[in-house]
């Protein structure tokens, strides 16, 4: 079975056993795996699910968080907020997630960041605003933000996932 995901959660110290720990979570692969490897690791679990309401599929995404909640008994805060209008639209969604997250966690919150992730902001930041800042891409930690995932690529997490018998 692939346990890359578990083992480089495990190994970032990021993940610790009976430490709170609010876990970001969409619904998407990512997210689904790093609830479940929290959860496996031991830590003191729950998880936010934010609901934009920007999509067709919003409240479905919703309700298989709350399902996939109840059956690893961790406590959801299911949040739906509206953005503001003018900006970035993944940048206020980022920034609503994020402000949420620091209201609501008891200690750390963890997004579900992966190294594939990290080589696109590093790519979109050269693109963006070349310079030796935008090679430093994501850190694992930014205050109380965590990002245990960042030694493994998408594709880990969906072996994982499928090992695990999990959807997404």
């Amino acid at each position: 079975m692939s346990e890359v995901p578990l083992e480089a959660a495990r190994a970032s110290g990021l993940v610790r056993r009976a430490e709170p720990l609010l876990v970001l979570v969409s619904g998407g692969g990512d997210s689904v795996g790093l609830l479940d490897v929290a959860v496996r690791l031991g830590a003191s679990v729950s998880a936010l699910h934010v609901n934009y309401g920007l999509r067709e599929g919003a409240d479905a995404d919703e309700a298989f968080v709350r399902e996939l909640c109840e059956r690893l008994g961790v406590p959801l805060h299911a949040e739906r907020v509206s953005l503001p209008e003018s900006g970035n639209l993944q940048d206020r969604a980022r920034d609503a997630r994020y402000a949420l997250a620091e209201r609501l966690a008891e200690a750390d919150y963890a997004a579900a960041h992966t190294a594939s992730d990290q080589a696109e902001t590093v790519l979109y930041r050269l693109a963006v605003s070349p310079g030796s800042r935008a090679l430093h891409g994501m850190a694992p930690r930014r205050g109380r933000l965590v990002r245990p995932l960042l030694a493994v690529t998408r594709d880990d997490v969906r072996d994982y996932l499928r090992a695990r018998g999990l959807a997404w």
